[in-house]
């Protein structure tokens, strides 16, 4: 080979080697670009599930405050309904029926 010719060969070399070089500094840069966007959507992933339990949560405790509420609210009405039915309700205290009644438990009690 010729010095002309070697010198040519080389300059080839460089600039393949160059051109290697330029690709893998464009592939290291898209290499790194594409796991900040994977972290990213990492990142983003997990805040939506902790937002979605929280809300999740919240949605539970809104639940059970308005179960109880009702069930509050149920059993005032119960209540109500019965001191009303209570004060409705009379006793007339007949001497026979009292008689029947202490008859009643006192055969309850001797058995």
């Amino acid at each position: 080979m010729s010095t002309l010719s070697q010198k040519k060969y080389i300059e080839h070399l460089k600039l393949i080697k160059e051109a290697e070089d330029k690709v893998q500094t464009e592939i290291e840069a898209h290499r790194k670009l594409i796991e900040e966007e994977i972290n990213h959507s990492q990142e983003e992933f997990e805040n939506t599930i902790a937002a979605s339990k929280e809300e999740g949560k919240k949605n539970i405790e809104k639940s059970i405050e308005q179960a109880r509420e009702n069930a509050t609210k149920e059993a005032n009405k119960i209540i109500d309904d019965a001191e009303t039915k209570s004060k409705t309700i009379s006793f007339h205290s007949d001497p026979q029926i009292i008689k029947d009644i202490i008859e009643i438990l006192l055969s309850e009690m001797n058995r």
